[in-house]
């Protein structure tokens, strides 16, 4: 299950990846053509870039929420479950140790 995840999130940076490429190819035709000027066609490139690291961003909160509903389904312990459980042990650990400094 979790290489089906990790193989889905990296087809999709391969996608990203790709599409960057698509576009700076079609602003490099636009600017050959006379469309854009190297300055547009640069102010465009940053803008695209830009939101496509929003949109990454949000795909990978999304992605990671439904990770994590999956494992919830699954019944099985997240990291941070564990260390939330891990650190009220200690805590407890520690008010008994004071309550009880021998032992008793």
């Amino acid at each position: 299950m979790i290489d089906l995840v990790k193989k889905s999130m990296l087809a999709g940076v391969g996608l990203a990846v790709v599409t960057k490429d698509k576009v700076l190819e079609s602003l490099d035709e636009l600017v050959e053509k006379g469309k854009l000027t190297r300055e547009e066609a640069a102010e465009m490139s940053d803008k695209i870039v830009e939101e496509g690291k929003v949109e990454t961003e949000k795909a990978r909160v999304e992605a990671s929420k439904l990770f994590n509903e999956m494992l919830h389904r699954a019944n099985v312990v997240t990291k941070d479950q564990y260390d939330a459980l891990a650190a009220r042990v200690t805590e407890l650990e520690g008010r008994l140790h004071k309550e009880f400094p021998n032992g008793e």
